[in-house]
């Protein structure tokens, strides 16, 4: 009996434990943040560097807000005030509108993967790509910066160079310039396809280019440009320190010339695409040269027309009417 007694105690306990553990949970709701994060985990190899750089930058900046508002948001519970206020707070702090809004883009492409509602929660945020300050250089600023007399074989006389083969090269941006290898230059042209878009440009080597390539081409190595030099290295480690030595380089060579201007690694670039469309080279044409996927895209490269160019059109029109 009080066996019989005893194994129905512990019968019922057991089944009780049972029961309790069988119970289903109620999961802890996850953060927005930690979500973001997984997602650009899971996303981070179909992502360019530079994009995964500016979504982890994003998500850092939201998180630094959600930590001062003190708030406990999820995925479920965030709202397009939540994220009013983060533009507000970001730009009290001080950022550039045109650097908000591509934290805004981040996120809203971050939230569509996750859960579809970016466009919903974004649609009155500032998304769009904002103007900034003309990157583009004249005709005589570009002469100024070829005849400067520099140390051979310096960080300045390098720079110079490789700023003049990016313009040469038809604009082709900097990160491509530096990947060039030899096996790339075909009965002269060099044949590439862009880090960014994938989209293949042949460069005419013109006489100016060909001088640049037999004054910096190493000899021992299978790269055109002497940057990446080291095969034991992470390539795009060697690249983002040669970058930094390149801008402060290029910040030197901005106070060696007469004209007032601000050089940047796109000022090649913009500069090639303004100076072709002010000599008659059609939007197509330069669109092709850039290796841009859209046209439209070009003409922000090509629409910094200067208040003396807005002023002579301005005279047209005058006179015109009189």
């Amino acid at each position: 009996m009080n066996i019989n007694f005893s194994f129905r105690i512990n019968r019922k306990a057991a089944l009780n434990l049972s029961n309790f553990l069988s119970k289903k949970r109620k999961p802890t709701p996850i953060s927005i943040i930690d979500q973001l994060r997984q997602t650009i985990d899971e996303t981070q190899r179909l992502c360019k560097q530079s994009t995964h750089k500016n979504q982890v930058t994003a998500v850092n900046t939201f998180e630094r807000f959600i930590q001062q508002t003190g708030s406990h948001i999820t995925v479920d519970s965030l709202t397009a005030d939540h994220i009013r206020a983060f533009e507000r707070w970001a730009l009290d702090q001080g950022q550039r509108t045109s650097y908000v809004a591509l934290h805004m883009r981040c996120l809203r492409s971050l939230i569509n993967r996750i859960n579809g509602r970016g466009h919903e929660l974004f649609r009155q945020i500032n998304t769009g790509n904002c103007q900034t300050e003309k990157r583009a250089v004249s005709e005589e600023t570009i002469k100024q910066i070829r005849e400067l007399k520099l140390p051979d074989n310096s960080n300045l006389a390098l720079a110079r160079d490789i700023f003049l083969f990016c313009f040469y090269g038809m604009g082709i941006p900097l990160v491509d310039t530096v990947m060039l290898k030899k096996s790339q230059l075909h009965d002269g042209h060099l044949i590439y396809n862009r880090c960014k878009t994938n989209r293949m440009v042949k460069i005419p080597v013109c006489s100016e280019l060909q001088q640049l390539l037999e004054r910096l081409s190493p000899k021992d190595s299978p790269y055109l440009l002497p940057v990446i030099t080291d095969n034991r290295t992470d390539i795009m480690r060697q690249y983002k320190r040669f970058y930094q030595r390149y801008m402060r380089s290029l910040s030197k060579l901005e106070k060696m010339i007469s004209t007032d201007c601000h050089l940047t690694s796109y000022t090649p670039r913009h500069s090639w695409a303004s100076i072709a469309y002010k000599h008659g080279i059609s939007i197509n044409e330069i669109a092709q040269a850039l290796g841009h996927s859209n046209a439209n895209i070009t003409y922000h490269y090509v629409m910094e027309l200067s208040s003396l160019q807005l002023a002579i059109a301005n005279n047209k029109v005058l006179m015109a009417v009189q």
